[in-house]
């Protein structure tokens, strides 16, 4: 999904450094266990020493690779917890920025299933002159394949599949769309079904299509 050749976005002028958000990866937490238990872990970890989140993933069970998005500004403090101990393991925390694919490699054999994953997102800066109709059509026109649901005074559900649309949607956070300054305020827990598993887990394809 091409995001930045969509006319309704205006990107110029926009550099990694002006991005709401980064992206960091994150190795030597127990691969072992289950992905909830190590994001949670992360979550705390982070938090705990005053980084402000927006999102952890952890792409499939017993990937030895971690993803951290958090708000820009707290990136250098985020660095500096390379090292750190994180129930006995020893974390080892690098800059990943959203333009870097020097790690695809690694995550290649996952895609497949990764594709199908669901994300929930709260997003803002629409005008409230705008028809809840007319938000859901610029957001299905910028993030194809994509659904939403407005909820008036600006705001919206957008609901993603795979890590690359919500790469790209944390990315373009600040930007400007078609005139309104779009914003990420929150990525939403995933949606977990009686049991303890997610929707894709149970369903094995997106809930959204």
């Amino acid at each position: 999904m091409d995001v930045s050749a969509n006319k309704g976005l205006e990107l110029n002028c926009r550099d990694a450094d002006s991005y709401s958000f980064c992206r960091m990866v994150v190795q030597g937490y127990d691969a072992s266990l289950p992905t909830e238990v190590v994001e949670e872990a992360l979550k705390k970890h982070l938090t705990s020493r005053g980084i402000k989140l927006i999102h952890v993933s952890v792409p499939a069970e017993y990937c030895i690779c971690a993803l951290i998005y958090a708000n820009r500004e707290c990136e250098a403090e985020a660095l500096k917890l390379d090292g750190s101990d994180m129930g006995g393991r020893v974390l080892e925390i690098k800059a990943y920025p959203f333009d870097d694919n020097t790690l695809d490699h690694v995550f290649a054999p996952i895609n497949s299933f990764d594709k199908h994953r669901p994300h929930e997102l709260k997003v803002t800066g629409f005008g409230t002159s705008l028809s809840q109709n007319d938000i859901k059509k610029m957001l299905c026109r910028v993030f194809p394949g994509s659904d939403c649901t407005a909820l008036g005074n600006g705001s919206a559900l957008l609901y993603l599949n795979g890590q690359h649309a919500l790469d790209e949607a944390l990315k373009l956070s600040g930007g400007s769309m078609e005139g309104f300054k779009f914003a990420v305020t929150e990525v939403l827990p995933e949606i977990v079904v009686p049991g303890g598993i997610s929707y894709e887990d149970a369903f094995g394809k997106s809930m959204y299509k």
